[in-house]
């Protein structure tokens, strides 16, 4: 069973892939399950529950995206401030970075595997998604629209899905992306970002390959746009 639980972007979406240096931000083409989790945890506290205590049971949700129909990648360049290489007076100095803003146009729908929760959990997820409204890069601004309970084992193919998903079919039209989710054996210091114990890739923060129904529609110097893989 599933919690499908859809948003609408209300701005433009950024989230900079795990492997982008800071001059180079490409962005991932969807919220990555770690996003979703933190944001899910920030939530929890905003509704004055302990994030900590729900962490266990977040951190080993089964989390798949069906995307906007459409997706325009535009590739800009921002100036931006960065320490400098060499100790001076300035703090930060301005210097130029390449940044890829999305245009969505459709609703944003993110499925979440709640066979192995009980009613507590799945009634705090539901709560805790509504109380949402950002993914990723601050100003990624989303609108929650509502959730749907989908009573089937597999999720159709204009959803995401991993190579080591057991589907009996899948769609071959697809975008693969690294996008990064939190470890099984992490724990709540490592993703707390007011705690100073480090996060370490591969461990707590892990890289998984997932396949994003979309196709290459057409491109410039300036954007890429993309359509759903079952679109026309």
């Amino acid at each position: 069973m599933w919690l499908n639980v859809t948003y609408d972007h209300t701005s433009l979406f950024s989230l900079k892939s795990t492997n982008s240096t800071s001059s180079g931000g490409k962005t991932n083409l969807l919220p990555t399950m770690y996003t979703v989790k933190l944001a899910l945890i920030n939530a929890l506290y905003r509704m004055e529950k302990n994030g900590e205590q729900e962490f266990d049971w977040i951190k080993s949700l089964v989390i798949r995206f069906s995307p906007p129909n459409k997706a325009v990648v535009n590739n800009s360049f921002i100036k931006i401030l960065r320490e400098p290489k060499e100790k001076k007076e300035l703090a930060f100095i301005s210097s130029i970075a390449y940044r890829e803003f999305i245009y969505f146009s459709g609703e944003l729908n993110i499925a979440f595997e709640i066979s192995n929760l009980d009613e507590k959990q799945i009634e705090l997820l539901k709560l805790a998604s509504a109380h949402i409204n950002y993914f990723g890069k601050k100003g990624s601004f989303v609108q929650y629209k509502g959730y749907q309970l989908l009573e089937i084992k597999e999720l159709p193919d204009d959803y995401t899905w991993n190579i080591s998903d057991d589907k009996q079919s899948f769609n071959s039209q697809v975008v693969f992306q690294h996008l990064d989710d939190i470890g099984k054996k992490a724990e709540f210091k490592n993703i707390n970002t007011f705690d100073e114990t480090s996060s370490k890739l591969g461990k707590d923060r892990i890289l998984m390959p997932i396949a994003v129904p979309y196709k290459f529609d057409s491109s410039s110097k300036g954007y890429t746009f993309y359509k759903c893989s079952n679109e026309d």
